[in-house]
């Protein structure tokens, strides 16, 4: 078999190979392509309306709503999604962060929850599930259950609650914050720990 014969050989069979692969790549991008096609088509709004639950009327992700007085914003409310209930008047929000501007002593106080609800009529919030709550002086409170009262101005906790203070950790039953008045009370079953005694 001459030199000329293994040549012609070789890049007959290389040709064979590359066409093979290339028609293997063409097909596997025509499947994908195909099944993302069918998977993820884009939904009218009738279908989107249709998978929402029976009792929410609209679903949005990413909230970011400030509530302001006059000229000044008094407190913000952000969440990773929101539900809202028209006919009740309440939002089901997921992944809660909430900022109280201005606060005097407290400074700005910063609020987290896994979970609220917003109440729209009153503007009325209640968070739970990991809820933390911090202030612009460094201290920070933890429960699993608080509510904020938007005319009055007042945060309110029926649940067991930690407070985390510079040489200082406070537990006890049930709290109230008076915005106005810059006046914290742990209701009962309080225990202080000094960390400097």
């Amino acid at each position: 078999m001459g030199l000329d014969a293994i040549l012609t050989a070789t890049m007959k069979s290389k040709i064979t190979i590359r066409n093979i692969l290339l028609f293997s790549i063409i097909m596997l991008v025509g499947t994908v392509s195909f099944v993302l096609w069918r998977n993820f088509k884009i939904a009218t709004p009738e279908q989107l309306i249709e998978m929402l639950p029976d009792n929410v009327d609209i679903a949005l992700d990413n909230i970011d709503y400030t509530e302001t007085r006059g000229d000044r914003r008094f407190w913000r409310l952000q969440a990773d999604s929101v539900a809202h209930e028209a006919q009740r008047q309440e939002a089901h929000l997921e992944n809660v962060h909430m900022t109280l501007y201005d606060q005097g002593e407290f400074g700005d106080i910063q609020l987290t929850a896994q979970r609220g609800k917003w109440f729209s009529e009153t503007g009325n919030v209640e968070l739970n599930g990991d809820v933390v709550v911090k202030s612009g002086q460094g201290q920070a409170l933890y429960c699993q259950q608080l509510s904020y009262d938007n005319k009055a101005e007042l945060i309110t906790s029926e649940s067991q609650v930690r407070l985390v203070a510079k040489d200082m950790v406070t537990k006890g039953l049930g709290l109230q914050v008076s915005l106005p008045q810059q006046r914290m009370t742990i209701l009962g079953q309080v225990h202080t720990t000094l960390s400097n005694w």
